[in-house]
């Protein structure tokens, strides 16, 4: 490896937190804009990081440009020839790279939609027709699942190897529905449904760009996954594995990659979204009922250390938002139980009313704020924090 390519390098790599001890912005962003024109070594590199491969998935040049919520989507635009800039462009939508975050891929599906696919038709083409939609499980199927009166019972591998070849494999699978989602798209097989409530107006509006629909953010929690032993595993079955099993907990440089692909795979989460250690979220079902409910996480927004979402009602971060933090215990449930006058107390278990937590742009869910948010107490009426509400459940 030449030294000018170890220099680029070095450039890419530093964390946003990290880039000005390093070098200075504006410099880098010349020597990036005028290598990847001329260099082809450095237009790889360039790429690669585009397609938030290791070393460069955390990069500072995901941060905000002048003109895009990227500024390497920026600086491909802005630097590259309309062969090169189409190239990459495809590249972010095609590839299967788990770390790409749905929102950056969507950009960029917009982006070579308006500029044309050119030679790529043929293998957006071949997304759509090669891809093999994941199946939910039945209702049939659930009523055969263990259960211990409470909660159903499910087999969790026994190994760390195992759990993580879990969640490696969910990812995998996701990011191909999404390839699939945007092939589609691209080339006006599909159209994107205009958002109808103000929950798909919240989303649509934060996550900006017209090639991501709110259908996108509305999680199958019932889809199945493979499993050990030709055993299968719903994705609310396995945001439950992830959440309780400790190896997912801690910032292990192996772990750590996988968990942010699982999210930003699975969940759709925004790019520079941070779900904190300890933190989480979770679906449990309520009988065999396990409809869809909305989980967006939008660009910036963070859920704290330690704080965990209910999602059986659904849940809206927009960009910016940080909720909790400081591994305080804090819980955002967002369906509350119901008991009848005159019934057992256990009768509240399977009997629920559903709704949406919302955190706005750039609101603040403290730390101090611990315990249990019953977002349910305050459909209607205010909360006790500035940009933090409840939404009836399909509003």
């Amino acid at each position: 490896m030449t030294q000018t390519v170890q220099d680029f390098s070095t450039i890419l790599r530093p964390a946003p937190d990290m880039q000005a001890e390093v070098v200075d912005r504006d410099l880098a962003v010349t020597q990036i804009a005028s290598q990847i024109k001329t260099d082809e070594t450095a237009a790889a590199l360039f790429a690669q990081a585009c397609r938030f491969e290791a070393p460069f998935a955390a990069s500072w040049i995901h941060g905000r440009g002048a003109r895009s919520p990227y500024l390497s989507l920026e600086l491909a635009e802005e630097s590259l020839d309309d062969d090169g800039y189409r190239a990459l462009l495809a590249d972010v939508v095609l590839t299967t790279s788990t770390g790409v975050p749905f929102d950056y891929r969507a950009l960029a599906a917009e982006k070579l939609a308006a500029f044309g696919a050119g030679k790529f038709t043929d293998a957006l083409t071949e997304v759509v027709d090669s891809f093999e939609p994941m199946l939910a499980r039945t209702r049939e199927a659930k009523i055969a699942v263990p259960t211990d009166g409470i909660d159903h019972l499910f087999d969790i591998p026994d190994t760390v190897t195992g759990r993580l070849n879990l969640i490696i494999s969910a990812s995998r699978a996701k990011t191909l529905e999404s390839r699939y989602l945007l092939a589609r798209r691209i080339l006006g097989i599909d159209e994107v449904v205009a958002p109808r409530t103000e929950a798909e107006r919240l989303i649509i509006s934060d996550v900006g760009t017209t090639m991501a629909s709110p259908s996108d953010y509305l999680v199958p929690w019932d889809q199945e996954f493979p499993g050990e032993n030709g055993t299968s595993l719903t994705l609310a079955e396995l945001m439950r594995i992830v959440l309780m099993c400790g190896e997912f907990k801690l910032p292990d440089a192996t772990v750590r990659p996988i968990l942010v692909d699982f999210y930003r795979s699975v969940l759709r989460t925004g790019g520079r979204s941070i779900i904190g250690l300890a933190a989480g979220v979770f679906h449990v079902e309520h009988g065999t009922l396990s409809e869809p409910s909305y989980y967006y996480q939008g660009r910036d927004a963070i859920l704290g250390k330690g704080i965990v979402i209910d999602c059986v009602g659904g849940a809206i971060l927009q960009e910016g938002s940080f909720l909790g933090g400081g591994f305080m215990p804090i819980l955002i449930h967002t369906h509350k139980h119901i008991r009848g006058k005159g019934e057992a107390a256990a009768s509240e278990r399977k009997r629920i009313h559903p709704c949406i937590f919302v955190a706005e742009a750039g609101a603040r869910y403290p730390m101090a704020a611990v315990g249990l948010f019953e977002t349910v107490d305050y459909l209607g009426k205010e909360t006790p924090y500035e940009g933090i509400r409840a939404l009836p459940h399909g509003a």
